[in-house]
């Protein structure tokens, strides 16, 4: 069974624009949350939202839940329903994308804490997941970031009035269950006060300053890259590098792939620098900023569609963006599954960003079956090949990986005829699956609550980023149902932790770039209202889509 079908394909792609110039200042909002320390932020990419959580003001320790919307750029305090966690300062937020929440751990008040909470956005609610001693030590001034390979939240350092720490866990959010990861090798001196932020394309934590005060250097200076495949840790060097700092605002920049720095407290006092590093060339640089803010620190930093914001500070109820000022991409993403990461040949994404095309967005129509490579004078190489446009627009940029790029690495430049307006590097691999969001049934109907599907039923997907086929594709092409390629790498469909037999898994006639799987669920799968469906094309595992079995 063949399904011919053209798609909209409108997904997210980071790309940076060369020789940036930058600005940090106040976002203008509505009144919010007070002035506050030591309140960390998470971004909702699916609400455009930050959410803040608790930190201290001058009344003492807070336990109250803000969004911040980035659309109507207004402060809005939330009620969930739930036992919310305790007050409390100097806590992590990271963003659980899979089952759209934010979690949070440890943190001091009165004590110190080591419990794992979630807030649901869907149903406005607050979940425990852990209860204090479930794992590591008690804690505050620690640092943790989201991993999205393996769905976990990787917290290290920090201190009690038992000391400072040097030890690395990791939490799944799966399983809500602990893991002492215990890195491999030299690590980072026992410290607290330092912020940590994650590269999710390289899988890179970067922890970098703090306090080791009683034994070591306060402020610190050093900057420490945790492989979060390898697990281990490694120290980076460059020349000149920020001063030592504690308390600093921390935030890895995907469109740019730049750790960034603002801020902090050194050992002369406040301080309103900036500082970035390139993990390409591993040195730091601090370039010129425009409307650069007052010095500060217990700020907390987090990167949001293309911009960087930062909250709070030395009692300070301000909201700071720092963005790149003229054309830009906020985000790289695989156009099916809205995932960041490497891209493979073949595959569909999507540029957002501003000013990178036209104001009304320009879609393309095909001429003898192929996409056109250049859309409302807007054109897109990567390594120097003209890339298929499905769709050009002022946010927004639609386009194919050519099938013959090659290499560890595609660099992407978005021109304006033949003006050069934006460029960004991405790990190039063989394959980078993304799935559909939408499953569909043996007669093309999508699957719901109201539309399950059965054990022995047939369920028909669609993905991009195969890779190469057994036969070679033209790039920009169409399909037809004369073409039988499939990809070459092998194709594996799980659902649940049973694997589906493939009865199809090659090209979409009538599009391209895209993938159909036709497959048959197991007798004895698993039913649920939500059981995850993975593809896995040579060896790499998309992200999963849910599927009602009954």
């Amino acid at each position: 069974m063949l399904i011919r079908a053209s798609f909209l394909l409108t997904f997210a792609c980071c790309l940076v624009a060369q020789t940036p110039q930058l600005s940090l200042s106040k976002v203008p909002v509505n009144s919010g949350p007070t002035g506050r320390v030591d309140s960390p932020l998470a971004f909702d990419p699916i609400g455009n939202q930050l959410l803040a959580f608790g930190g201290q003001d001058s009344s003492g320790d807070r336990n109250d839940l803000w969004s911040f919307s980035l659309t109507n750029q207004q402060w809005t305090q939330l009620q969930p329903t739930g036992t919310a966690p305790a007050p409390r300062h100097g806590h992590t937020l990271v963003f659980d994308p899979v089952r759209r929440r934010v979690v949070t751990f440890a943190g001091e008040a009165r004590g110190f804490f080591s419990d794992v909470w979630a807030y649901d956005i869907a149903t406005n609610a607050w979940i425990r997941l852990a209860a204090d001693g479930a794992g590591p030590s008690s804690r505050y001034g620690h640092s943790a970031v989201y991993d999205p390979k393996t769905e976990r939240m990787v917290i290290s350092h920090g201190f009690t009035t038992q000391g400072r720490f040097d030890d690395t866990w990791a939490f799944s959010l799966k399983s809500n269950s602990w893991q002492d990861l215990n890195p491999r090798g030299s690590r980072p001196l026992k410290r607290c006060l330092q912020h940590a932020a994650i590269d999710e394309t390289g899988g890179i934590m970067y922890l970098f300053g703090g306090c080791a005060s009683g034994f070591g250097p306060c402020p610190l200076d050093d900057l420490w890259a945790l492989d979060l495949t390898t697990n281990v840790w490694q120290e980076m060097g460059g020349f000149p590098r920020p001063a030592g700092r504690t308390h600093n605002g921390l935030a890895f920049d995907a469109a740019r792939r730049r750790l960034v720095v603002y801020g902090g407290a050194g050992s002369a006092g406040l301080l309103n620098d900036y500082w970035e590093f390139d993990p390409a060339t591993r040195n730091w640089s601090s370039p010129a900023i425009s409307n650069m803010a007052t010095a500060r620190s217990r700020h907390q930093g987090v990167y949001a569609a293309g911009d960087i914001y930062f909250f709070g500070g030395s009692n300070l109820p301000d909201l700071l963006r720092l963005r790149t000022l003229g054309p830009r991409i906020s985000s790289v993403r695989n156009a099916f599954s809205a995932a960041e990461g490497p891209v493979a040949p073949g595959a569909v994404i999507a540029l957002y960003g501003e000013d990178l095309g036209p104001a009304t967005g320009v879609a393309a129509s095909l001429s003898e079956g192929r996409l056109p490579t250049t859309l409302g004078s807007i054109s897109v190489t990567v390594n120097g090949l003209a890339a298929p446009l499905f769709y050009t627009q002022s946010g927004q940029i639609n386009l194919q990986i050519p099938y013959e790029v090659q290499g560890t690495t595609a660099t992407l430049q978005v021109r304006s005829g033949t003006a050069l307006m934006a460029s960004t590097t991405l790990p190039l691999a063989p394959t980078a699956p993304g799935l559909f969001t939408g499953v569909f049934g043996p007669t093309f109907v999508p699957n719901s609550n109201d539309a399950p599907v059965s054990p022995g039923s047939v369920i028909v997907l669609f993905a991009t980023g195969h890779g190469q086929t057994m036969l070679p594709q033209r790039t920009g092409q169409v399909a037809d149902s004369s073409l039988s390629t499939v990809p070459a790498a092998t194709v594996q469909l799980n659902v649940g932790s049973a694997a589906a037999a493939l009865l199809y898994a090659g090209p979409l006639p009538g599009a391209v770039g895209v993938m159909q799987i036709n497959a048959q669920l197991p007798a004895g799968v698993e039913k649920g209202n939500a059981v995850p469906v993975t593809l896995s094309v040579g060896g790499t595992a998309s992200s999963s889509v849910p599927i009602v079995i009954r």
